[in-house]
Formats: C-alpha cells, sequence, structure tokens
C-alpha cells in the first residue's frame, strides 16, 4: 500500500487517504525554471549597450601622478615573490569573477595551452585582459562525458579546458587547445552532449546546438605578465587626466569584445542660454567592437580612435549631457546635440534614423541601457536642461518624486542639479515608449580626481543609487582603471534578456487538510532568489466551494486564486500575490525565530549562530570561504540577513535591525505536508481545535514547520543543511541571472507512530513521529528528523552519496515511501513488531538534462531500503556488484528520478512488491517474497522507450521517460484471451500499472519524442521470485506492440458486432497506451482512479513567440478521463444545441498539473483537486444585498471537480499512488 504519510501502530498501517487525516496534493514544476523564464537572447543579440560619457572639460588638462606605466604586453614584466612560474615556461592564465587581479600564487589559474576561447586569444596577447562568461568542463565517468560549468568552480588542479561565450556569439569555432585532451578537441563549440555516436563530448559543429546557459558568471581573465606589471614595481610619471583616461577606455575597450560601446562628449557649453553651445553630443553610436564601420575599422578601434580625438577644452554640463544621453536612448529628437556644430569629433550621423532624429541602440526585446560617467569636476554652466528635466519629474507620483524626484546639492556653494533625478527617471520609467516592453537606463558614475571626489562626490554617489548603478571615486591611474572595469563588469553581471510572465504567480502547490487547503506558490524573478509563500483556504462543504476569510467563492474560472480574495491568515485582501499575506506576512514581523543547522559530520542540530558555524567550517576564515565573502564583505551583515533581518537595509528607512520585507524562499517543488497532532478537550468542551502543522522547505534553504491556529499562523521552526550557506551570499546579492538556486527543493513525508491511539500526538506517551526529505534539485541527500515534538525537532540521521552503499544516487528527487516488508522486525514473547523502512529510487542525473536521446546516466540508479529509524542500508537493486547489501541488476542504468509504488499483495500488512520508472523508458518490478532478501528479485516489467533498442533503430521519437510514481490498482480483466487460433472469455485478476512519459525537466521543449500514457496488465499477481528454483521463468519485457491503442475511444461509433470484436482484441492485449500526440505534450504527473476511472493529467508547451519579447502562457495542462479498464470515455456533457457529447480532456490555460489527488468531504462527496477547476460558481442575491463577487459568468470556480460518486460502501480496489 502507498502509506507516503501515514499513521502506524505496532501491528496495523492505516493509510491517510480519503478518511485519513492529512492529504498532500500540488502542482509541482520542473528542475529547469524555462516555464517561467525565458531567455530571449537567443533570439538575437542581447550584449549589453553602454554608453561611456567622457569628460573632456578644460580640467582634464590637469596632470595626475601616475603610478605606473600602462601597461605594454611588448615588456615581459619581472618575476614576483612566490611565482609559480618564474621562466614563463607555462604561460599561465589567471581568473576572477570581481574583476580583481589575482596575486600571482594564485590557484586560480590553468596554463595558456588550455584554453580553448579563441576571442580571448587576441585581448590577452594586446591588453593583458579579457572578460567574458568563461567555463571548465567537468568530467564525470570513463567515457569523458561531463558538462561544462563556471570557470570559478576550477583551480589549477582541475582545469582541463577552458572556452567561452564569446566564441558562440562570434561564431568563432577555431579551438586553439594542444593541452592532454587534444585527441578529442575538435573545432566547434561548446556543449553538453546527453549522447555521441561520433566526434567529441565537449563541441558541436553546430552553433545552434551550443551550450545554452553552462553559467552566467561573468570571469576575467589576465596573463601572468599582466599580474607581473600589475604587482611589481615600474616607473613613475606624470601624465594629463584626459591622457589617464584615455588609456583605461582603451584597455577597457579591448578586453571586453562582449559589449557595445557608444561615446559623448560635452560641447563647449558657455552658458546656460540659448546659442551658448549647451549640454554634449553622440560622438559614436553604440556599436558592437568587432562590427566593420564605413571607415574599414572595427567598432573597438574607432571608439578608441575617438576617445584619442579628444581635447580638453569646454565646461562641465553633467545634467545637460545626461539629458542628451537620455534622448538617445529614448529615439527622440536631438536636442543639445547639433549645438557646436564646429567642434570635434562632429556628431555621428549614424546615431540617428534621418538627420535630428535618434535611433534608439535598444535591440528587440533588450530592455537595459547602461551608461559610465566619467567626469574630473563639479557641474558648470549647467542649467540649460533644468527645466526639461522638471517637466519628466512632475509627471510622477508624489511617491516617487520623494524616491528620486529631489535635487541634490553639490559644491561649497551649495547650488543643486537635476542630475540624480534624471537618472533616477531613467532608471524607473520607460525611456523609449514607442518599443515593446519597459526600456530603462542604469547610470555608473566615476569621481576622476581630488576635485571630483570632493565638489561632486556626494552629487554623483546619490546619481548612482538612484539610476541604480554605483559610485566609484578615483584619486589616480590606478584607481581610475580599477573603477572603469569594476562598473563594467557589474553591467555584464546585472545585464540580463529573462523575462517572467505576469501569469507565474498564478501556479501553486495545494495540500489539503480537513477541510483547510493549503497553497505554496512562488513568484519567478531573471535573479537567483524567488520570493515564496504559503497561504490557507477553507473548502466549504455545504457550499461546494472554496472560500476565503469572507466566505466567499475564492478561486476565479481559471483555477488561480482571485485578486479580491482575503486568505486565511491575511489581515487584507491578498489574494494571488506572492509578496502579501500568508505566512510571509507573520514573518516580516516575527521575532525571536527558532532557527538550526544541520551540521556537515554530526547527526544534531545546532542553533543558528555565527560561532556554530565557525566550529563546523573550521574557522573564521575557513567559513568565509564556504560563504563566498570577499575580503570588504560582512560576514555578520550576511548572517543576519540570512535570518531575516535587513541588514542591508534594502527597503531603505534606514534600519538596519528589522525584519526583511520577504522571507521565504520559493518552494519551487516542495509539496506542504500537513501534520494533525490532534487534540485535547479540557473539562466542559464540546470541540476543540486541532493542532495542525505544516513542513515545507525552500530554496532559501530551510525546510520550515508552521503552527495553523486558524485565523493565524506562526513559525515553529526552520532547519537549514549546512551547504546552504554557501548560496546566502549569491541570494542576497540577486544579480540578474538565469542560475536559479535550490535548497530543500523536496517534498516531505511523515511516519506516524500512535502507541496510544487517543488521537492525540504526545511525545510523553511514546508517541512518534518522524520526518524524511531529500533535497532534489538542492543536493544529493536525505534527512530524518524526530518531530514528536512539533516544537522541539531533533536530527535522526542523514545520508548522501558518499555514505556506504550509496554511491549511485543522484539528486534526490524520489519521495520516499513507507512499508513493512518480510523478516524485518523484532520479536518480543512470540509477538513480532516489524520495523518501518523506506523504499526510494536513486534520483535523477542532471546529465539527463541537456536535449538530445538519453543515454545511461551514472548516478541516481537503483532502488533502495533503509531502515527508518537508523537510516542504514538494508537492501539496493543496482547495477553495481553483487553483495550482502546490494543485488546486481543488469539493465537498471538509467536514473529514476519518481517515487516507487509499494504493493501488499496478500493484504498481510506487510509490503512483497515495488514498481518504479525509469528515464530510460523502463518500468521495474521488485518481488521480495521470503524472509531471505538475498533471493529477492529483480525483472524489467516493461521497456517502453527505446533502452531496448539500438543503432539506428534507436531514435529521438522513442526516448521516453519516466519522472512519476506508477499508479496501482488491484483488479479483474473480464475479457477474451487470444491462446493463437481462438478468443477464450475469462476473468483474471491482474494488477494494473498506470503510468505517463514525460521529461519532466525541460516540460517547455518541443521535443520529437512521442509520449505516451499507458495502462499495463501485471497478470503475476502474487510475490514472485522470477527465474528461481520451482518459479516462474523471466517473463518478457511489455513493448508497445503488446499494448492496444485507445487514442481515440475505441468504441464511438461501433454497432454491436464491432465493439464484442474491439473488445476481444483490447482485453486480449497486455494493456492499452494512449499517444499523447500535441507538439511536446508530455505527462508530468501521478493519475488516479475511481471506480474504475481514470483521471491523469499532461502538459502542453506554449511556444514562445520571439516577436513578442514577452511570455504569453507557460501553456496548458489537460485532464483526461477515460475508463481503465477499456480506455473509452465515461464523462459527458451539454453542446450549445443541449445535446450531450462526449468529453475526454478539459484544458485549462498556464496551468501545470503535478499528481491529482482526491478530496473526501464532511459531505459524503468525492472531489479531486489539482486539476480542473470544477464548475463555474456565481452567487444570486439573497435578500441580503448584491453579492460582491462572483455574480457574472467566468468569474469564478468550485475550485475542485466532484467526481460522479460519494463515499458510501462499495467493492473496493486498492488504489495505489493516492497521495496518503
Amino acid at each position: 500500500m502507498n502509506i507516503r504519510n501515514c499513521f502506524f501502530t505496532s501491528l496495523l498501517v492505516l493509510c491517510c487517504g480519503v478518511s485519513g487525516a492529512s492529504l498532500a496534493v500540488g502542482t509541482g514544476y520542473s528542475d529547469d525554471t524555462e516555464l517561467f523564464i525565458y531567455d530571449f537572447a537567443k533570439a538575437g543579440d542581447f550584449r549589453p549597450k553602454v554608453l561611456f560619457i567622457f569628460d573632456n572639460s578644460g580640467s582634464m588638462k590637469n596632470t595626475t601622478e601616475v603610478a605606473k606605466e600602462p601597461y605594454d604586453s611588448s615588456i615581459s614584466y619581472p618575476s614576483l615573490a612566490n611565482d609559480p612560474d618564474v621562466n614563463n615556461s607555462n604561460r599561465f592564465i589567471y581568473f576572477s569573477t570581481d574583476g580583481k587581479v589575482p596575486t600571482i600564487n594564485s590557484t586560480k589559474r590553468f596554463s595558456e595551452n588550455l584554453n580553448a576561447c579563441a576571442t580571448s586569444k587576441g585581448p590577452l596577447n594586446n591588453v593583458g585582459r579579457f572578460q567574458s562568461r568563461v567555463w571548465g568542463y567537468e568530467i564525470y565517468d570513463k567515457n569523458r562525458k561531463g558538462r561544462w560549468r563556471s570557470l570559478n568552480d576550477f583551480d589549477i588542479y582541475s582545469i582541463i579546458i577552458a572556452d567561452c561565450q564569446q566564441d558562440i556569439d562570434e561564431q568563432n569555432a577555431n579551438n586553439q587547445y594542444s593541452g592532454p585532451y587534444s585527441t578529442y578537441i575538435v573545432d566547434g563549440y561548446p556543449v553538453d552532449k546527453p549522447n555521441r555516436t561520433t566526434g567529441s563530448w565537449f563541441y558541436t559543429s553546430n552553433v545552434a546546438n551550443a551550450l545554452a546557459s553552462g553559467s552566467s558568471t561573468q570571469i576575467s581573465l589576465f596573463t601572468a605578465n599582466y599580474v607581473r606589471w600589475y604587482y611589481g614595481s615600474t616607473g613613475v610619471s606624470t601624465q594629463t587626466r584626459l591622457k589617464v583616461a584615455q588609456d583605461a577606455v582603451k584597455e577597457l575597450v579591448l578586453a571586453t569584445p562582449a559589449v557595445d560601446f557608444g561615446l559623448a562628449v560635452f560641447n563647449y557649453n558657455d552658458g546656460n542660454e540659448l546659442g551658448s553651445r549647451n549640454g554634449g553630443r553622440i560622438i559614436r553610436n553604440i556599436v558592437g567592437n568587432d562590427a566593420i564601420l564605413t571607415s574599414g575599422k572595427s567598432g573597438a578601434q574607432d571608439l578608441i580612435d575617438k576617445v584619442n580625438s579628444l581635447s580638453s577644452d569646454t565646461w562641465t554640463p553633467l545634467c545637460e549631457t545626461l539629458y542628451e544621453s537620455y534622448r538617445y536612448f529614448g529615439g527622440l529628437g536631438v536636442y543639445f546635440g547639433d549645438d557646436d556644430v564646429n567642434r570635434t569629433p562632429k556628431r555621428d550621423s549614424n546615431a540617428e534614423v534621418t538627420s535630428g532624429i535618434y535611433k534608439t541602440p535598444y535591440d528587440k526585446c533588450s530592455n537595459n541601457g547602461y551608461i559610465i560617467y566619467m567626469t574630473d569636476g563639479e557641474p558648470t554652466n549647467d542649467k540649460a536642461a533644468d527645466s526639461l528635466v522638471a517637466n519628466l519629474i512632475s509627471t510622477l507620483s508624489t511617491e516617487d518624486k520623494v524616491a528620486y524626484g529631489g535635487l541634490v546639492s553639490y559644491g561649497s556653494s551649495g547650488e543643486k542639479s537635476y542630475l540624480a533625478a534624471l537618472a533616477g527617471y531613467m532608471k524607473n520609467n520607460d525611456v523609449n515608449t514607442s518599443a515593446i516592453g519597459k526600456q530603462t537606463v542604469t547610470t555608473f558614475t566615476v569621481g576622476f580626481g581630488d576635485e571630483a571626489i570632493k565638489g561632486a562626490g556626494a552629487l554623483l554617489a546619490e546619481t548612482a543609487r538612484r539610476g541604480g548603478g554605483k559610485y566609484y571615486p578615483a584619486t589616480d591611474a590606478t584607481q581610475l582603471n580599477e573603477a572603469l572595469k569594476s562598473s563594467l563588469l557589474a553591467i555584464l553581471k546585472m545585464n540580463t534578456s529573462l523575462v517572467s510572465p505576469a501569469i507565474a504567480t498564478n501556479n501553486f502547490d495545494r495540500t489539503r487538510s480537513l477541510n483547510n487547503i493549503y497553497y505554496a506558490m512562488f513568484e519567478p524573478s531573471s535573479g537567483p532568489r524567488w520570493k515564496g509563500n504559503l497561504k490557507k483556504l477553507v473548502l466549504n462543504p455545504d457550499k461546494g466551494y472554496v472560500v476565503d476569510q469572507s466566505g466567499l467563492p475564492a478561486i476565479s474560472s481559471d483555477g488561480t486564486i482571485l485578486e479580491s480574495a482575503r486568505t486565511y491568515w491575511s489581515s487584507t485582501s491578498d489574494g494571488n500575490k506572492v509578496a502579501e499575506g500568508g505566512v510571509q506576512e507573520m514573518l516580516a514581523a516575527k521575532t525571536n525565530r527558532n532557527l538550526y543547522i544541520i551540521p556537515p559530520s554530526t547527526n544534531t542540530l545546532t542553533p543558528f549562530s555565527k560561532s556554530a558555524l565557525e566550529g563546523m567550517a573550521g574557522g573564521t576564515t575557513q567559513l568565509r570561504t564556504v560563504m563566498k565573502l570577499d575580503s570588504a564583505d560582512s560576514m555578520d551583515d550576511l548572517l543576519n540577513w540570512t535570518k531575516g533581518i535587513d541588514a542591508f537595509d534594502e527597503n531603505q528607512d534606514g534600519d538596519r535591525t528589522d525584519n526583511r520585507e520577504h522571507i521565504l524562499g520559493d518552494p519551487l517543488h516542495s509539496r506542504p505536508l500537513v501534520i494533525n497532532y490532534g487534540c485535547t478537550k479540557s473539562t466542559g468542551q464540546t470541540t476543540c481545535t486541532p493542532d495542525l502543522r505544516i513542513v515545507m522547505g525552500s530554496n532559501a534553504g530551510f525546510l520550515h514547520m508552521f503552527k495553523d491556529s486558524g485565523t493565524t499562523v506562526d513559525e515553529s521552526w526552520a532547519v537549514m543543511p549546512y551547504q546552504f550557506i554557501a548560496n546566502q551570499k549569491a541570494l542576497r546579492e540577486n544579480l540578474d541571472s538565469s542560475a536559479h538556486l535550490y535548497g530543500v527543493d523536496s517534498s516531505p513525508t511523515v511516519l506516524v507512530n500512535e502507541q496510544v491511539k487517543d488521537g492525540h500526538i504526545k511525545s510523553s506517551q511514546g508517541d512518534k513521529v518522524w520526518l524524511f526529505t531529500g533535497l532534489r534539485g538542492g543536493g544529493k541527500a536525505y534527512y530524518a528528523l524526530n518531530i514528536s515534538d512539533p516544537d522541539s525537532p531533533s536530527l535522526m540521521w542523514r545520508l548522501d552519496k558518499n555514505s556506504a552503499g550509496f554511491s549511485n544516487l543522484g539528486e534526490t528527487w524520489s519521495i520516499p515511501e513507507v512499508a513493512f516488508i518480510p523478516g524485518y522486525y523484532t520479536e518480543t514473547n512470540g509477538k513480532k513488531t516489524y520495523k518501518p523502512v523506506l523504499i526510494f529510487s536513486g534520483g535523477y542525473d542532471q546529465a539527463k538534462s541537456y536535449l538530445g536521446q538519453g543515454a545511461e546516466d551514472s548516478e541516481g540508479l537503483g532502488i533502495y531500503i533503509v531502515d527508518a529509524e537508523a537510516g542504514t542500508l538494508l537492501l539496493s537493486f543496482t547495477p553495481d556488484v553483487a553483495s550482502a547489501t546490494n543485488k546486481q541488476v543488469a539493465g537498471m542504468v538509467y536514473s529514476m528520478p519518481g517515487a516507487v509504488s509499494v504493493l501488499d499483495s496478500d493484504g498481510d500488512g506487510v509490503s512483497d512488491r515495488v514498481y518504479a520508472g525509469d528515464t530510460g523508458g523502463q518500468i521495474w518490478r521488485i518481488d521480495m517474497k521470503g524472509t531471505e532478501k538475498s533471493k529477492w528479485t529483480a525483472i524489467k516489467f516493461a521497456s517502453l522507450g527505446n533502452a531496448h533498442l539500438s543503432g539506428t533503430a534507436k531514435k529521438l521519437e522513442d526516448d521516453r521517460r519516466f519522472f512519476t510514481q506508477p499508479v496501482l490498482v488491484r483488479t479483474i480483466n473480464k475479457g477474451w484471451k487470444y491462446d493463437g487460433t481462438n478468443y477464450l472469455y475469462s476473468e483474471r485478476p491482474f494488477d494494473a500499472v498506470l503510468i505517463g512519459s514525460g521529461d519532466r525537466n525541460r516540460p517547455s521543449s518541443e521535443a520529437t519524442t512521442q509520449n505516451v500514457y499507458v495502462m499495463l496488465r501485471d497478470y503475476n499477481v502474487n510475490p514472485t521470485l522470477f527465474g528461481a528454483t520451482s518459479e516462474p521463468a523471466v517473463p518478457s519485457s511489455i513493448t508497445l506492440n503488446d499494448l492496444y491503442d485507445v487514442t481515440s475511444d475505441p468504441f464511438t461509433g461501433l454497432n454491436e458486432e464491432q465493439i464484442v470484436n474491439t473488445t476481444k482484441a483490447l482485453t486480449s492485449k497486455l494493456g492499452w497506451k494512449f499517444w499523447l500526440n500535441e507538439s511536446g505534450e508530455k505527462s508530468m504527473g501521478a493519475g488516479l482512479v475511481l471506480q474504475g476511472k481514470l483521471y491523469f493529467t499532461s502538459f502542453l508547451p506554449q511556444v514562445q513567440d520571439f516577436q513578442q519579447c514577452t511570455i504569453q502562457s507557460i501553456g496548458a495542462m489537460r485532464q483526461y478521463m477515460i475508463d481503465m479498464h477499456y480506455g473509452t470515455s465515461f464523462k459527458y456533457v451539454l453542446d450549445s444545441n443541449n445535446q450531450e457529447v462526449i468529453q475526454r480532456y478539459v484544458e485549462v490555460q498556464n496551468k501545470v498539473a503535478d499528481d491529482l489527488v482526491i478530496h473526501g468531504g464532511d459531505d459524503g462527496r468525492i472531489r479531486i483537486i489539482g486539476g480542473a477547476p470544477g464548475k463555474e460558481v456565481i452567487l444570486k442575491d439573497d435578500g441580503k444585498g448584491e453579492p460582491e463577487r462572483c455574480t457574472g459568468e467566468g468569474e469564478c470556480s468550485q475550485g475542485a471537480e466532484e467526481a460522479k460518486m460519494d463515499m458510501s460502501p462499495k467493492k473496493i480496489y486498492l488504489y495505489e499512488g493516492e497521495q496518503g
């Protein structure tokens, strides 16, 4: 029996299904967040658009001391102390993620011969630096199969090859690599291949198949010669500020080919009146460095030449020039740009569509522009744009005016400038209203020289703050160089073309306990930190629909929470908004949270503290390394932020001790689990409120327990595995990136041992509650917690890939099943007490995530049985060699992410059979007959993909993968068996195995795989040791050829004779197949069976339209409804002519369905949650006035679909796969 969430006594197992106290259900989403975040850069050029505003005022003639001569690649700089390569024979290349130059003995380096990034060779040879997304290749099996990861994950000891995004962008396939893997490196583009027939695992010749997102981390490369120059002693000289700035810009441009640069300068600007040559002009349109211009120059060389041609002889109109830049980004008319027509360099006519009208630099679908504003002084003669900026500010709301619309004083005279206000406007408003979406500009400022820092430092800092960038003061050439590098690195980190749909927050998980329904919600973003929440509604059985606090319908016609609804625990109407109401509202106001850390090596829970973490890491320095902190980072602030404190003043209220506005991380795949601890009535009480606790993981790294007290909620505790402290810096910074971070991402399961059966769980009387959870995308480990006292958790055990017997463990997707197995018990005075075990499959191999035919996996393999209390391995079934704790199974070479289904075939309370699917399209059956584990067997029950095929017969359309738990139903086949000559009628018992295929980890893919939902008949209904002496032979695996096609209703339109013949043909087969025929259609959740009626779902991905520059829909869910035995339709609806027509499925837009779940209401009706939203609800005026909502068509729904049955006694099937 499926006892995922169950109560057990010493002798009896009671499933919590229709009549139990807790029920879990939900809408889970694939690990790949492609459903919610789409990178439109795949459709075009989305390089950062950066406009330099270069100060060419008269004060740039002033000289400054240069501590170093500029870097000269023709000079071989002398070796340094601790230099690992004094003879420069290895020609090391050093790297960093923060733009800082590593020290000469840093291990973040690799030999030049390992560099396959062709586009880096020129910049490294010329200026000693290069900037791009750079990857290293990690090999994880003997065939050299692996994946590309950020180079930052490697060091001198692990790098075998390096390559970069820029080669892909520029379609440069020339891999000049001469390292140890030369035999396997071919010209081409980096790729993660799921399999190969010829060629390299590393590379593809087709740029369209190149690596999409190996890592979004920007890497700075430096030659060893550059490092020696940087840290060595070179001659001091004196140069003008202009020359210093020109050299710095040259180095920056040449080192960063992945950026499109433009250039603006000041006009002469000898006054504030008309005719005073006010403002500034665009002297170089924003174009790519590698673009070849009409002059024959490259974009990079043209920009450098323009910079080098500048003279320093103007005033300093900072605001006026920024205003002209605003008009350029907005595609508006030239305003100041034509005021100084005789000055050179002249304005760039290529920056204009027609004379006098700017050509916006934004590409289609790109929405970010950037300005790096470098100046050496405070504004002068800078008032001509004031009224123009004031007009823009006047259109803002009062709140926005206060936030960024005010003037800022500068200099000793206290004059005021609109510069910061304009930068704030450009950051927060659409500067190009004629384009799709919202285009904004982020402004970075650099103050060069003491005069700029003292006179305009406050103005420049505020300009950068309001403009979304950063201010960099620089007093000398070295600091100026670092400031420009840092500003550009920040731009590269934040630049993104990722788009999230407005509908994304409409998708949520659901968990039900009693009549409560809990909604786990998340809000996608383009950064690694996603917001999460948990909300509560109630199903009113009298009214038959889901209600909010007001008692009104709370679910819209499309299945989402109505915007006007006020969910339980919320102080105001919060509806479907993730950031409002729910547990998030409670956490934002909560003090004294009970937070724990699971140490890396001991089975304890340790209160969250700096000292505890330092002890686990081995000291302060080691903890800083674990947390990936730079020297300037505050560990205390980041730890406080992790605990929920606004230590970085993200809400900008000046208080760094209050709570963060949003604390809960996203529960992307963690379905909430409700545990009812019961209640005890006090003297004189007739009713009592049950002690309901909800456990849920989040990708902030915590596993949370919440207590539902009716209209209020509180957090009991939160537990973080130690390794997730390493994610906190990236979560806090939340830089735009395609990389979503994972924490406790799996759904927990619970086992309850109620010794005293009084309906109330008390640890004081020996009752036990054990909680188990994996990490899914967060890692390769399982944890067990004793939560018998819900307010005082403790850690029982943990196991991971490094534990004995678990080397094949992959990402722990498989939710453990609790069971009892033959022979595993204690005996006292002749009384056997069976000990609970956990049964789970090996999990997922992330290498399978890349499109293409699936190959054999290196992890996620096998099925495991462990002691539930101790976590010790009792027996596994894997391809490894046989041992006392492992049964070797040939062919079990594909990862198995789904939960297993466990069956007690003889009703003795002990499970004797297990079924599980794998990502090779296979279904396995394990028989546990008798007490001798060494005799237990595993057979390949079915092969429905291409795992059993080879050569040209192995096709992508057959690459079916099973991610879900099989549904098991014990029933009888009343039909015919074909003996080769005749059809013979019989009534044969069989166990139906129902499961659908679909790549859950790539839900939006439109791969040509033809997915299928199947019902398989297993006529071996008793435990059987196949192949053993006196036992049946191993049966042939069921294939698709053994199944009858019921995709179209097999009996529609048939006469009586045809029905008989079809029935004979169908029932003589070993089951049926239902093809999922829509493009990309796939099964992503387990179905359920009620009285022989099968309900299952599929997902239809939405094709994204690059022309729309937005995600229109994530796709649609279909809920199919067919007879389990015959595949016929059983549901009929009335058409527009009031005639009954078959309804084979219901389709709901913008929804991804997970497992369907049964809800047994107090009214005796059975409802299905997680699929179709149910019937429409329209409220009428009952004499008390017009209802405030749900008064018209297409507005509200029941929130659950009623099955056409009730809970009166009927013939019982054992419904496996139900969430219990």
